[in-house]
């Protein structure tokens, strides 16, 4: 664990969420798949590793594009959980899907992202950027019949 995790879990009959701090974190892709595991893997059932795979392209993004991953947010109800990465900005732009050149070692996270969630978006926020990937689990829609 990351020396200054900060965690604020919360529960209720219909829903899940969860805020950990990944700021100065080293190892803080992993710390984001071992919050999804931990917290949502009961939410997630079958989608989990599209999740755990989609959170490390979402921090691995914030950590090498911005000037720092700050935070996850983590939220399940009703069948649908989101999975939100806090970024420290540090550029205006926002992630978006890019054609790699096939013999790239980069650029395809994104493209990875949209096919593995049900949908994703980004928020500007006053410090930073939130992106969020949104999955439904696998008893609330089939995916291929989109």
């Amino acid at each position: 664990m990351c020396p200054d995790v900060l965690e604020r879990p919360c529960r209720s009959a219909t829903n899940v969420c969860r805020l950990v701090s990944l700021a100065g974190c080293e190892r803080a892709e992993w710390q984001a798949r071992e919050a999804v595991r931990d917290t949502c893997s009961e939410a997630l059932g079958a989608r989990l590793p599209d999740a755990l795979l989609v959170v490390s392209e979402l921090v691995a993004n914030a950590v090498s594009h911005t000037m720092g991953v700050t935070g996850l947010v983590l939220r399940s109800d009703g069948g649908i959980t989101k999975l939100t990465v806090l970024d420290r900005g540090g550029t205006s732009s926002r992630p978006r899907i890019t054609d790699a050149d096939p013999l790239a070692e980069s650029g395809r996270g994104m493209r990875l992202v949209d096919a593995l969630a049900d949908s994703w978006h980004t928020r500007l926020e006053p410090d930073g950027k939130a992106v969020t990937a949104v999955f439904h689990s696998s008893t609330t829609t089939d995916r291929g019949s989109g």
